[in-house]
Protein backbone atom coordinates (compact mmCIF):
# COMPACT_ATOMS: atom_id res chain seq x y z
CA UNK A 1 0.00 0.00 0.00
CA UNK A 2 1.51 3.39 -0.68
CA UNK A 3 2.15 5.92 1.73
CA UNK A 4 -0.58 8.31 -0.25
CA UNK A 5 -3.30 5.62 0.28
CA UNK A 6 -2.90 4.95 3.69
CA UNK A 7 -2.82 8.07 5.07
CA UNK A 8 -6.03 8.62 3.29
CA UNK A 9 -7.38 5.85 4.48
CA UNK A 10 -5.87 6.40 8.13
CA UNK A 11 -7.84 10.17 7.35
CA UNK A 12 -11.22 8.77 6.64
CA UNK A 13 -11.24 5.89 9.95
CA UNK A 14 -10.05 9.34 11.76
CA UNK A 15 -13.24 11.41 10.34
CA UNK A 16 -15.71 8.73 11.10
CA UNK A 17 -14.17 8.09 14.67
CA UNK A 18 -14.05 11.58 15.47
CA UNK A 19 -18.13 11.69 14.59
CA UNK A 20 -18.86 7.96 16.27
CA UNK A 21 -16.21 7.88 19.38
CA UNK A 22 -18.06 4.59 20.68
CA UNK A 23 -17.47 2.53 17.47
CA UNK A 24 -14.88 0.47 18.73
CA UNK A 25 -14.82 -1.05 15.07
CA UNK A 26 -13.78 2.03 13.64
CA UNK A 27 -11.07 2.85 16.17
CA UNK A 28 -9.35 -1.01 15.84
CA UNK A 29 -9.20 0.03 11.96
CA UNK A 30 -8.02 3.29 12.53
CA UNK A 31 -5.30 1.68 14.71
CA UNK A 32 -4.65 -0.96 12.01
CA UNK A 33 -3.36 2.08 9.56
CA UNK A 34 -1.47 3.74 12.03
CA UNK A 35 0.28 1.09 12.31
CA UNK A 36 0.80 0.44 8.56
CA UNK A 37 2.02 4.13 8.91
CA UNK A 38 4.41 3.51 11.61
CA UNK A 39 5.63 0.20 10.48
CA UNK A 40 5.44 0.18 6.54
CA UNK A 41 6.36 3.63 5.68
CA UNK A 42 8.56 4.83 9.35
CA UNK A 43 6.72 7.60 9.89
CA UNK A 44 7.24 9.26 13.65
CA UNK A 45 3.96 11.36 13.67
CA UNK A 46 1.12 12.14 11.63
CA UNK A 47 -1.47 14.00 12.53
CA UNK A 48 -4.54 16.52 10.66
CA UNK A 49 -2.78 19.78 11.00
CA UNK A 50 -5.58 21.91 9.70
CA UNK A 51 -8.75 21.31 8.02
CA UNK A 52 -10.67 24.09 5.69
CA UNK A 53 -13.87 24.25 3.40
CA UNK A 54 -12.49 21.88 0.63
CA UNK A 55 -9.08 20.36 1.80
CA UNK A 56 -8.03 18.38 5.27
CA UNK A 57 -3.66 18.70 5.92
CA UNK A 58 -1.88 16.03 7.03
CA UNK A 59 1.52 17.23 8.60
CA UNK A 60 4.34 13.75 8.87
CA UNK A 61 7.66 13.23 9.86
CA UNK A 62 9.23 10.43 8.54
CA UNK A 63 11.95 7.86 10.22
CA UNK A 64 13.95 8.00 7.73
CA UNK A 65 15.03 11.88 7.31
CA UNK A 66 13.55 13.54 10.21
CA UNK A 67 11.78 16.10 7.36
CA UNK A 68 7.90 17.48 8.42
CA UNK A 69 6.02 16.98 5.58
CA UNK A 70 2.63 18.51 4.58
CA UNK A 71 0.17 16.96 2.01
CA UNK A 72 -3.94 17.30 1.81
CA UNK A 73 -6.56 15.80 0.50
CA UNK A 74 -10.14 16.38 -0.54
CA UNK A 75 -12.45 16.96 2.13
CA UNK A 76 -15.38 15.42 0.55
CA UNK A 77 -13.37 12.60 -1.08
CA UNK A 78 -12.25 12.25 3.17
CA UNK A 79 -16.04 12.12 3.90
CA UNK A 80 -17.19 9.80 1.27
CA UNK A 81 -16.90 6.56 3.04
CA UNK A 82 -19.01 8.15 6.55
CA UNK A 83 -21.74 9.00 4.27
CA UNK A 84 -21.85 5.72 2.42
CA UNK A 85 -21.96 3.89 5.46
CA UNK A 86 -23.78 6.57 7.75
CA UNK A 87 -26.19 9.16 5.72
CA UNK A 88 -24.93 12.51 5.69
CA UNK A 89 -22.06 13.53 7.53
CA UNK A 90 -22.68 15.89 10.60
CA UNK A 91 -19.65 18.12 9.25
CA UNK A 92 -16.44 17.80 11.42
CA UNK A 93 -15.66 20.92 10.12
CA UNK A 94 -13.63 23.36 12.84
CA UNK A 95 -14.21 21.38 15.77
CA UNK A 96 -12.50 18.11 14.00
CA UNK A 97 -10.21 16.60 16.80
CA UNK A 98 -6.67 17.14 15.78
CA UNK A 99 -5.10 15.03 18.30
CA UNK A 100 -4.87 11.36 17.85
CA UNK A 101 -3.19 8.47 20.14
CA UNK A 102 -2.63 6.32 17.43
CA UNK A 103 0.12 8.53 16.07
CA UNK A 104 2.77 7.57 18.02
CA UNK A 105 4.51 4.17 17.37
Amino acid sequence: MSLMDALFYWLQMKWIVSERPDDEAAKDTLAFFAQILSEDHRLTSFDVSSTDEGKVYITYVGADDGASRTVWFDREAVEQLNRDMFGESSGCGSDFNTEDEEDQA
